[in-house]
C-alpha cells in the first residue's frame, strides 16, 4: 500500500520544518525532505554560526575594555580555532534537537534532492515516488556571486566558505556593504583582520534609515573597517600569496590585496533541481509567485520564504510556515507580511521596523522623528556601549508610530516590542504613557517618544517635522 501524506515539505530550513511541526500539530501527516542538514542555511552556515561568533566578540570587546580601564590586567589572546570549534559545537547541537524533535512530532525526515514530477508526486534522488496531497516548496534562497573576472579564484570565500576558515585573514576584503557583508565585517575586523568593503552603491546597508546607516558607518573606522563606496568592481586577481581586487572609483582604477575576499553581494531564490520548468508554477522576478495565501499557480503546491522572494528572512519563513500548514488544514489565513522587523547582528547592532524617513516622505505624508542619543542612558553608560541612537517616526496627523530604527548594543532585543506597537496603531502617547523599568536600553523608548510632547527628560530634544 502507497504511503500518501498530507503534505510534503521540500526544504528543512526555518519556513519548511515550522510548516512541518505547525502541519503536524493540525493532525496532518507530514514528510519533510531536506538534502543536507535541517535546519537550513539559518541554523547550519548562517544565522546561528555567526551569531555564535559575534557573541565571542563581544566578549572580546569586554575584555579590551576591561584592560583598558585596569579591570584585568590585559586582554586575553584570541583562540580562532577555539571560537570555530564552539560555534560548530552550537550548529551541532540544535540540528541534532531539532531532527529529535522533528521525529518526537512524528514528522516523516528524508535526507535528499526532491524533483516535482507533477502535483502530488515528488522523486526523490534515487528514483522513489513520494505521494502527497499536497507540496510545500521551501528551499530557500543561495548565495549570489557577481559575474567578476576571478571570482573562481582560491581564497575567494562565500558566505558558507568563510564559516570554515582556519585562520584570521590579515587582510580581509568584503564585496557587499548589505547586512551579510557588515556582520561579518564587525566579527573579522575586531578579532584582528583589516577589513575593507567595496559597494557598489553610494552608501552601506540600504535597506536601514538613511540617517541611522550614515551614524553606523561613522563608528566603522573606530573597529578598522575602511570603505570604499560608488565602487565597481572589475576583477580579483592571484599574485603570490595574496589577491588584488580591482574596482573603479569615480573613473579611476583602483586596487585593494588580501588573503581572503569574501563575496557578500547578495542571495537569490534556489529553484534548483525542482523541476519547475517542466511544470506549470508560475515564476516571476526569479522567484516562485505565490499569492497570499501562499498557493502558486498550480492547485495543491505552495511556496514560502525566501524561494518567494517576498521578504528574505529567517524570521518570514518561519511565519510563512505556519499559514501554509493552517491553509492546507483548511483555515484560510493570509499572509501579513508588509510590517517585518529587520536587525543587523553589527557591533553595535541595529535594528528596525516600518518606515524610514525616507519611505515617509515618499509617501507625501506629514510625520515628524525624534531620535535619543544613549549617551544619556545610564544603562548604556554602564555597559560601557553608549555610542547608539533610538529614532521613531510618528505620523503627524494621527500621532501613531509608523517607524522605529535603532543603533545600539541589544537593540535587536527592543524591536519586537516596537513592532506590536505599530502593528495594533498605538501613539506616541501610548509610549509616553507606559512605565519602562530603569535601568534599561527600553527606558530610551519612551524618552525618544517624549520628544513629540514636550521634549525628553534626560537630553535635549532632536525633533523635526516634515510635510506639516
Amino acid at each position: 500500500m502507497v504511503n500518501i501524506y498530507d503534505m510534503a515539505v521540500v526544504g528543512g530550513g526555518p519556513g519548511g520544518y515550522v510548516a512541518a511541526l505547525r502541519a503536524r500539530q493540525l493532525g496532518l501527516s507530514v514528510i519533510l525532505i531536506e538534502k543536507e542538514k535541517v535546519g537550513g542555511v539559518c541554523l547550519n552556515r548562517g544565522c546561528i554560526p555567526t551569531k555564535s561568533l559575534l557573541a565571542d566578540v563581544e566578549g572580546i570587546q569586554w575584555t579590551r575594555r576591561a584592560a583598558k580601564e585596569g579591570i584585568i590586567h590585559e586582554a586575553p589572546r584570541i583562540d580562532f580555532s577555539s571560537m570555530m570549534e564552539r560555534k560548530s559545537r552550537v550548529v551541532g547541537k540544535m540540528v541534532a534537537n531539532l531532527e529529535e524533535h522533528l521525529a518526537a512530532k512524528g514528522v516523516t525526515l528524508m535526507c535528499s534532492t526532491a524533483k516535482v514530477v507533477e502535483p502530488g508526486t515528488i522523486m526523490n534522488d534515487t528514483g522513489e515516488l513520494i505521494r502527497c496531497k499536497n507540496i510545500v516548496l521551501a528551499t530557500g534562497s543561495s548565495s549570489w556571486t557577481p559575474p567578476i573576472p576571478g571570482a573562481d579564484l582560491p581564497g575567494v570565500l562565500t558566505t558558507r566558505q568563510i564559516l570554515e576558515l582556519k585562520r584570521i585573514p590579515e587582510k580581509l576584503v568584503i564585496i557587499g556593504g548589505g547586512v551579510i557583508g557588515q556582520e561579518f565585517a564587525a566579527i573579522f575586523s575586531i578579532i584582528g583582520s583589516k577589513v575593507t568593503v567595496v559597494e557598489v552603491l553610494d552608501r552601506i546597508l540600504s535597506e536601514v534609515d538613511t540617517e541611522i546607516a550614515r551614524r553606523y558607518a561613522s563608528l566603522l573606522p573606530g573597529y578598522g573597517v575602511s570603505t570604499e563606496l560608488s565602487a565597481q568592481v572589475k576583477a580579483i586577481e592571484k599574485t603570490g600569496d595574496l589577491l588584488r581586487v580591482v574596482y573603479e572609483k569615480r573613473g579611476k582604477e583602483k586596487i585593494c590585496e588580501a588573503d581572503a575576499v569574501l563575496m557578500a553581494a547578495g542571495r537569490r531564490p534556489y529553484m534548483e533541481g525542482l523541476g519547475l520548468s517542466e511544470s506549470a508554477v508560475k515564476v516571476k522576478n526569479r522567484a516562485i509567485d505565490v499569492d497570499q495565501c501562499l498557493r502558486t499557480s498550480v492547485e495543491g503546491i505552495y511556496a514560502i520564504g525566501d524561494v518567494t522572494g517576498r521578504k528574505m528572512l529567517a524570521h518570514v519563513a518561519s511565519y510563512h510556515g505556519e499559514i501554509v500548514a493552517e491553509n492546507i488544514a483548511g483555515r484560510e489565513r493570509k499572509v501579513e507580511d508588509d510590517l517585518v522587523p529587520g536587525c543587523v547582528f553589527t557591533t553595535p547592532q541595529i535594528a528596525w521596523v516600518g518606515l524610514t524617513e525616507e519611505q515617509a516622505k515618499a509617501s507625501g505624508r506629514p510625520f515628524r522623528t525624534s531620535i535619543f542619543s544613549l549617551a544619556s542612558s545610564g544603562k548604556a553608560q554602564a555597559m560601557g556601549e553608549a555610542r547608539g541612537w533610538l529614532k521613531l517616526v510618528e505620523d503627524s496627523e494621527t500621532g501613531g508610530l509608523v517607524g522605529a530604527h535603532l543603533l545600539g548594543p541589544q537593540v535587536s532585543e527592543l524591536i519586537g516590542g516596537v513592532t506590536l506597537a505599530i502593528r495594533k496603531g498605538l501613539l506616541a502617547a501610548d509610549i509616553i504613557e507606559t512605565i519602562y523599568p530603569h535601568p534599561t536600553l527600553s527606558e530610551g523608548l519612551r524618552e525618544a517618544a517624549l520628544g513629540f510632547a514636550d521634549g525628553p527628560i534626560h537630553s535635549e530634544p532632536r525633533t523635526r517635522s516634515f510635510g506639516n
